[in-house]
């Protein structure tokens, strides 16, 4: 059952009138000056809180993308997703530690000689790009794995601050067994993490697939919230379902290769892109398309060569509903630029064609759209 709270117009106003104190009483923490902006509201708590934050541990791992060559990737309890008070661990892989502190040494076979190196995790909670808090966290003397390549070295418990839209990482090394051995990895050289629900009460809807089945989430949890942005995603790999893409014929042209027994001519395909639109009725009353904009660096996505499209919908502080589709065209893109040895060519080079077209309602094109009801603020 949503707890409801009353936000008043000042923090002393909440301390001193009875309903600050019948508040207190119940168990319910007085409002900070953060909420205490504006007139007094009744406030759904997924409003101001993500509803299920659970737990989760970050894991150090090989990534080629970064400079260091690993990155921290998360296992989280809800989903692929790292939230706002989330209470998180950190495992790191004592082959990796041994590394930072003898670059010209091979791990040993001895796991009691790794299990000397420790480390000291500091986290940087970032808000809009800057840093704001930090915690730090070392390893405890527990580890994970019986072999020296998945030996890991496990740290106490934090949990992520409530406003943080993401997370940097410092790791201090050293070594029990030389005193003198010391290393540091730089928050530089190891990837930033993305925070959902940092930015409550604007919350975001990822329209993706599970599988082969389109799922729609309201990430944060709760419903989207009246008089706040509505953060709206839709995935590449969604696009492509939707339009089974599989099934496009992606020919234009061939060209001329080597193998074994000599030169053969081979068909070259072309590259799809996706244009997507969304419409939305307020209350009923309908708006024009929009254009969601490609962002091939998403805080929702990893993976190399992976796209989000992005839109941002304000809700009136008055609205209590709204309905939504998405309209989804697909282009093959001839690029003959590419290859070698082009022959045949089926179009101009650069030429763009409409292959398909497809809308995305809730139970098929031209069936019901994706309804949303809302909360307060």
């Amino acid at each position: 059952m949503a707890i409801k709270v009353r936000v008043l117009r000042s923090v002393q106003a909440g301390l001193t009138g009875m309903s600050g104190l019948v508040a207190l009483s119940s168990g319910v923490t007085a409002c900070t000056a953060e909420q205490a902006e504006g007139d007094s509201y009744e406030s759904d708590e997924s409003a101001l809180t993500v509803a299920n934050a659970g737990t989760g541990v970050f894991t150090l791992g090989w990534d080629y993308t970064s400079t260091l060559g690993y990155s921290f990737s998360s296992k989280n309890s809800v989903d692929e997703y790292v939230r706002a008070g989330e209470k998180m661990t950190f495992a790191i892989p004592s082959h990796f530690l041994w590394q930072q502190l003898y670059p010209n040494e091979g791990a040993p076979a001895d796991l009691a000689r790794l299990k000397k190196l420790s480390a000291k995790v500091k986290v940087t909670f970032v808000k809009d790009g800057g840093a704001t808090t930090s915690t730090t966290v070392s390893t405890n003397n527990s580890f994970t794995g019986t072999q020296t390549y998945d030996l890991a070295a496990l740290t106490t418990q934090f949990s992520v601050n409530k406003k943080a839209t993401s997370i940097r990482f410092e790791i201090a090394i050293s070594d029990a067994a030389d005193a003198t051995k010391k290393a540091t990895v730089l928050s530089t050289q190891l990837g930033e993490v993305p925070v959902i629900g940092g930015t409550l009460p604007n919350k975001t809807a990822l329209f993706d697939t599970s599988a082969s089945n389109l799922r729609e989430r309201i990430l944060e949890g709760g419903k989207p919230v009246a008089g706040a942005n509505l953060a709206l995603a839709y995935t590449d790999w969604r696009a492509a379902t939707l339009v089974d893409s599989s099934s496009i014929d992606r020919t234009i042209g061939d060209a001329t290769s080597y193998g074994r027994f000599g030169a053969f001519k081979m068909a070259i395909q072309g590259e799809l892109q996706y244009e997507i639109t969304y419409a939305v009725a307020i209350d009923g009353v309908w708006q024009a398309e929009q254009a969601l904009t490609a962002n091939a660096k998403s805080r929702l996505l990893s993976g190399y060569g992976r796209v989000a499209y992005e839109g941002l919908l304000p809700l009136a502080a008055g609205a209590q509903k709204f309905e939504l589709y998405f309209h989804v065209k697909t282009y093959l893109v001839a690029d003959y630029n590419k290859f070698t040895g082009v022959g045949w060519r089926k179009y101009e080079q650069g030429e763009r064609l409409l292959v398909r077209e497809k809308w995305d309602n809730e139970h098929g094109a031209y069936a019901d759209n994706y309804d949303f009801t809302t909360e307060k603020k």
